[in-house]
C-alpha cells in the first residue's frame, strides 16, 4: 500500500495509539481522541519524530472527532520536515467494523495523505458501506477578496448540494469565523504556524446535507476578549452566569454575532449557521469549541449543552439540512 522509500532513511516510528471510538461527544474517547491529537503534535511537530498512527483497535469513527484529528495529522504533516514520514497501521479481520473503518480512512483520503498509493473508488462505488460512500474531505486557507473564493481554492472535494446552492452563505460564514480563529497564538506547544486554514467534510444523502467544518485557532473563549468590547462581554457573562464557562462563550457569540453592526468580520459565522438551520424542516446544529458543546435539533427546537474537562484547542462546526434548504445564502 506505501510505496518503498528509495534512497532514504529506515523510518524509527513512534507508535500512537487511536482510541477504540474517535469521538468529541462522549467524554472518556473525547479524551482519549484529544490525547492522541497532542501525542501527534509533540511527537511530529516537537520531537521530529516519525508517526505510525495506531488504528488496529479502532471499532467507530463519529465524524466531528475523525475530523480534529485529520486536521490535526494534516497540520502535523505540513508543518513537520521534508524528511519525516507519518504512516498509519489499519484494523485487519472481515468483521464490519474493521471494515467500515479501513473506508472510512480510504474515502476521507487519510491514507492517501499519509503516502499509500492505492487510489479510493469513484463515489457511489457499491463496494464501500452506505455509511461510507458520501463522505468527502476538503481543506483550504482562508481567501479575503471574495467569498465564493473560498471553496474555488480548495484541495479535495465536497458534496454537489454543497457547491450548488448553499456555498455563498457558508464561505460568508467560514471566513467571518475564521478571522477570529487565528487572532493570536494557539499556545499548543509547537511553532508558530502562519496559516490560517480550514478543514471540512461534507455529506449528502437521501435529501440531507451534512458538513462539518474544522479550524485549529484559539477557541471561542478565548477569541471573544480579543474581538469585543469588555463592557459589552461583563454584561453578558452576567446575563449567562449559570452557565458553564465555555458553554457560555459559545452562547455569548450567537448573541453577539446577532447583535453586530454590520461591520466586516463581526462574527456573524456562526448565528449564520445556527438560524438558517433552525429554520429549516429538518436537521440540527452542533458548535464544539474549547471544552464545551452546544447543539441544536431543527425539528423539536431542543437545545443541548454540556461542558467537558478536555479542551480541543480549536472549533469544529457541523450541521445537516435539507439539501431544498441550500438553494439560497445562509442568514
Amino acid at each position: 500500500m506505501w510505496p518503498a522509500a528509495k534512497g532514504r532513511r529506515r523510518p524509527e516510528f513512534a507508535v500512537i495509539m487511536l482510541p477504540t471510538e474517535i469521538s468529541l461527544r462522549q467524554s472518556a474517547y473525547r479524551r482519549l481522541t484529544i490525547r492522541a491529537c497532542r501525542v501527534v503534535r509533540e511527537t511530529f511537530i516537537s520531537d521530529g519524530r516519525d508517526v505510525l498512527l495506531d488504528f488496529s483497535r479502532t471499532k467507530a469513527i463519529k465524524s466531528e472527532g475523525m475530523l480534529l484529528l485529520y486536521a490535526e495529522v494534516d497540520r502535523a504533516i505540513r508543518m513537520g520536515r521534508t524528511e519525516q514520514i507519518m504512516r498509519c497501521k489499519l484494523p485487519t479481520g472481515q468483521s464490519d467494523e474493521a471494515q467500515i473503518v479501513r473506508q472510512v480512512l480510504e474515502q476521507i483520503g487519510l491514507l492517501h495523505r499519509l503516502g499509500a498509493t492505492t487510489k479510493p473508488p469513484a463515489a457511489g462505488d457499491n463496494d464501500y458501506h452506505e455509511s461510507v460512500r458520501h463522505w468527502r474531505y476538503a481543506t483550504g486557507t482562508r481567501v479575503d477578496e471574495k467569498p465564493g473564493d473560498v471553496l474555488e481554492k480548495h484541495e479535495g472535494r465536497v458534496a454537489p448540494g454543497l457547491m450548488q446552492g448553499m456555498q455563498v452563505g457558508l464561505t460568508e460564514a467560514l471566513i467571518n469565523s475564521l478571522h477570529h480563529a487565528y487572532k493570536t497564538a494557539r499556545n499548543d506547544g509547537c511553532s508558530p504556524f502562519n496559516e490560517r486554514r480550514w478543514w471540512m467534510f461534507t455529506h449528502e444523502r437521501a435529501g440531507m446535507l451534512n458538513v462539518l467544518v474544522c479550524d485549529l485557532g484559539i477557541g471561542i473563549p478565548r477569541s471573544l476578549p480579543l474581538t469585543w468590547d469588555r463592557d459589552l462581554l461583563k454584561k453578558l457573562t452576567s446575563l449567562f452566569s449559570g452557565a458553564p464557562k465555555h458553554v457560555a462563550a459559545i452562547k455569548m457569540a450567537l448573541v453577539l454575532g446577532e447583535s453586530s453592526t454590520g461591520d466586516e468580520h463581526r462574527g456573524k459565522g456562526l448565528p449564520q449557521i445556527w438560524n438558517a438551520t433552525a429554520a429549516s424542516s429538518a436537521g440540527g446544529v452542533g458548535i464544539l469549541g474549547g471544552k464545551a458543546y452546544v447543539g441544536l435539533q431543527s425539528e423539536t427546537g431542543a437545545i443541548y449543552e454540556n461542558q467537558f474537562s478536555t479542551d480541543i484547542m480549536g472549533t469544529v462546526i457541523f450541521w445537516t439540512v435539507p439539501v431544498e434548504s441550500t438553494d439560497g445564502p445562509l442568514g
